[in-house]
């Protein structure tokens, strides 16, 4: 685990670290208690290389440097979530948002939110102006928990296909101040 990024949430028994290819397992230990996205997402549960995956799956035009995965640690040293970005993407003064999940005993408590305001508070000293990320439309509780922090629909992205289902996706930006 690469410890020399970390951002301390609002509620101080809660901790963010950048992972490495090293948390692979604990990584993929969260994709399982989070099938349920998985199964919105793909139509299944998560393949048993999610995690393996997640470290080098990167946009045309990047590299695995430009990829950031924090984990969220809670007081046990438990993982408990994740989010995932690519900097300087899709330019140079923006951050994109991958992913960002939560084990389903830590959803709706506010910490969602806390851990996307650390990540926020980081990621405006890499002196990005705006961030981006993109909902998919069936993800309703996704969808309003990205406005409520602020993000804004700047286009829809034509049907996908993710594993065994097509998706249309909200494309979102939140300018920083």
């Amino acid at each position: 685990m690469d410890t020399s990024i970390r951002f301390v949430l609002q509620s101080a028994d809660y901790i963010a670290k950048k992972l490495d290819s090293r948390d692979e397992n604990i990584l993929q230990c969260l994709y399982e208690k989070c099938t349920d996205y998985a199964i919105l997402t793909d139509g299944h549960p998560p393949l048993s290389s999610a995690a393996a995956d997640e470290f080098l799956a990167v946009p045309e035009g990047k590299t695995t440097q430009d990829k950031f995965i924090f984990g969220l640690f809670d007081q046990h040293d438990t993982l408990v979530g994740m989010l995932e970005t690519i900097r300087h993407y899709p330019n140079d003064k923006s951050w994109w948002i991958g992913l960002m999940m939560l084990a389903p005993e830590h959803r709706g408590k506010g910490l969602g939110s806390q851990f996307y305001q650390a990540y926020e508070s980081w990621v405006a000293q890499q002196e990005a102006q705006s961030l981006f990320l993109a909902v998919l439309e069936e993800n309703q509780p996704g969808f309003t928990f990205w406005q409520k922090l602020g993000f804004e629909v700047i286009r829809i992205a034509p049907p996908q296909q993710f594993g065994n289902k097509v998706h249309r996706r909200y494309v979102m930006r939140r300018e920083l101040s």
